[in-house]
């Protein structure tokens, strides 16, 4: 990955840039990672239910979260 500094009068770095070609990839990978993160929670939501540590909600509420 090709990154580019932008840096103030001073020499310090303050920003970057990339290509969008990079950017879109950046994006797609957080987009995985943040489905990902959903599942192992989803994960650990069933756990707790299984356990009885959590309520199961009911139709009306699964219905209303999405």
């Amino acid at each position: 990955m090709q990154i580019q500094y932008v840096m103030d009068g001073k020499g310090k770095k303050t920003a970057i840039q990339l290509s969008l070609k990079q950017w879109n990839e950046l994006q797609k990978g957080m987009k995985k990672l943040e489905l990902f993160e959903e599942l192992k929670q989803s994960i650990k939501d069933m756990e707790m239910h299984s356990k009885g540590k959590l309520k199961t909600p009911n139709t009306k509420q699964l219905l209303a979260q999405l």
